[in-house]
């Protein structure tokens, strides 16, 4: 199997600088999905189970600091374990941002790097315009593109 062109996974070309602050073992995966504290990557050697280095948990200051889905991260493959070790987190694009649930007042990182947010509504008898704005305005705030997709017309 030849390695995969991570372009197509939406790798841009500013990351290539950023390489050079790690090791010259790791390589430039992105989250897939995330889970239990255990992330799928996907980098140019394939798909794999990755978690967060110490070092990495460590200087967390908050849950946004830990990757997101759609964050590219800085991953090391070559560790003895069944696992890669994902050491760095590139800087966002854009960020998805929702408050957490329940009463504390945190952030969620819903997902990262994302170019465009579709916001499909349904124009029966619950549709709420105020909701719609407030759909729009978290959009907006992640520095993604939102489009309004009415159904139901």
């Amino acid at each position: 199997m030849g390695k995969i062109d991570m372009a197509e996974f939406g790798l841009f070309s500013q990351y290539a600088a950023l390489m050079q602050e790690y090791d010259k073992n790791n390589l430039i995966g992105r989250v897939l999905s995330q889970e239990k504290g255990l992330y799928r990557v996907i980098s140019e050697e394939g798909e794999q189970l990755a978690e967060v280095s110490g070092r990495l948990r460590h200087r967390a200051v908050s849950a946004s600091d830990f990757p997101a889905v759609g964050d590219f991260v800085m991953i090391d493959c070559t560790s003895s374990q069944s696992r890669a070790m994902i050491h760095g987190v590139l800087p966002r694009k854009s960020v998805f941002i929702r408050k957490a649930a329940g009463t504390s007042h945190t952030e969620q990182v819903v997902a990262a790097n994302v170019d465009t947010i579709f916001i499909c509504m349904s124009l029966n008898n619950d549709f709420n315009l105020r909701r719609a704005e407030r759909y729009l305005s978290v959009a907006w705030n992640s520095g993604a593109t939102p489009v309004i997709v009415l159904t139901k017309s």
